[in-house]
């Protein structure tokens, strides 16, 4: 692959329950997930993580275990007085999580100052993938999110691609507001890797095929429905099919759900980068997420991922 993955997002520090009352961290979030699972699944490729922190402790504990996935964040804005997001994580029997969030001062709400669009601007041509989330647009302001579409628009038509998850959390903003910016983050993206439960909640969609018609409708080239257990939905107008493509989703037994779809975009995006078919990188990317949901966290071992260079 020529050229770089920036993943831009909100990264945060989690916190989970270990035995005898002690509490792991490790550096979490949507779009930061991704840019992990596909560093480790593709080490050749050279990912840049796009946000702001702060100068604080936990923020210096977040770009540490960057660093340690070998993520570039040179591309991260350090903010003087602030503060990194935080949450804690707890799972129930059956591996479906709740979170506790501590966020509203988080420093990553300020990200693309006129300094950083400036830096960001002047490195852009670099990047072959820009991905952005639902998350990622909820927790900026209209300047900010006008920028960021500004940015992945350069990307598009400079003949990158532009990967974009859906990530409805109703908490941080609201319905009329959400529906506008992601119709037009959708219709700049080139990848929409959507959960269906997002945009049924979102937008009331009955159906997955309701759904996917309504986003193939907006031009999206390509379109990923992501159902869960279920596994996805291949769609969108470069998909030369009547009808929308089942990939079904590996059987396991669940731990933990976080990130199975985060890790899911990685896999998906990888093996197209390596130039599979949308079927084929979706079965790939089912696999990435089964082998993550039988693990606890976020973040999973690397041994425990299939291989890029074997078939799911």
């Amino acid at each position: 692959m020529s050229g770089a993955f920036w993943s831009v997002g909100e990264c945060m520090l989690e916190l989970r329950p270990q035995s005898q009352g002690t509490l792991a961290h490790a550096a979490a979030g949507d779009s930061y997930n991704t840019a992990v699972y596909l560093k480790r699944l593709a080490p050749g490729i050279q990912v840049r993580y796009v946000s702001a922190l702060g100068d604080d402790a936990m923020s210096g504990l977040i770009r540490d275990h960057m660093r340690d996935e070998r993520i570039d964040d040179s591309l991260v804005d350090i903010r003087a007085g602030g503060t990194a997001g935080l949450y804690a994580i707890a799972t129930d029997a059956s591996g479906e999580r709740r979170f506790t969030y501590w966020r509203a001062q988080s420093a990553a709400r300020s990200m693309l100052s006129a300094a950083h669009l400036a830096q960001l601007g002047a490195q852009l041509a670099e990047c072959r993938v820009l991905l952005l989330t639902g998350i990622t647009l909820a927790i900026l302001d209209d300047e900010r999110r006008a920028a960021l579409l500004s940015l992945a628009a350069q990307v598009r038509e400079a003949g990158g691609w532009v990967a974009l998850d859906n990530n409805y959390r109703p908490a941080l903003w609201d319905v009329a507001t959400a529906r506008v910016w992601m119709q037009r983050a959708a219709q700049v993206c080139t990848h929409a890797l959507f959960s269906f439960d997002d945009e049924a909640l979102l937008h009331g969609d009955r159906t997955p095929a309701e759904a996917l018609a309504r986003i193939a409708a907006i031009g999206v080239p390509e379109v990923v429905l992501k159902l869960g257990v279920d596994g996805c939905l291949i769609g969108g107008a470069a998909v030369r099919a009547a009808q929308p493509v089942h990939v079904p989703a590996l059987t396991v037994r669940a731990v933990d759900t976080t990130a199975a779809g985060d890790s899911f975009n990685a896999g998906y995006l990888v093996r197209r980068l390596r130039g599979a078919s949308s079927v084929k990188s979706a079965e790939f990317g089912c696999a990435v997420a089964a082998a993550v949901v039988t693990h606890p966290g976020a973040i999973i071992p690397t041994a425990a991922l299939p291989s890029l260079n074997t078939e799911p």
